[in-house]
């Protein structure tokens, strides 16, 4: 017969939790100038950033990145 579980209530860590930084470039981008796509994408990046939403601005750095008028990729 298996040992029962112990409840996990009491552990106890050495120290406060750490937030780690996210890379920077996550939320880098480089539009091309004249894209409209890349200029609205800007718009949702920089709305993105006043409301606090971090996957939403990740999301729209990738699709500039992305963008087939964007910053070739190394």
């Amino acid at each position: 017969m298996p040992a029962p579980r112990r409840a996990m209530s009491g552990r106890r860590y050495p120290g406060p939790a750490v937030d780690l930084p996210l890379d920077g470039w996550l939320y880098e981008a480089k539009p091309h100038e004249g894209c409209e796509r890349c200029a609205e994408l800007m718009r949702q990046l920089g709305a993105a950033k006043e409301r606090g939403d971090a996957n939403a601005r990740f999301e729209a750095a990738r699709a500039v990145r992305n963008c087939r008028h964007g910053v070739e990729r190394q």
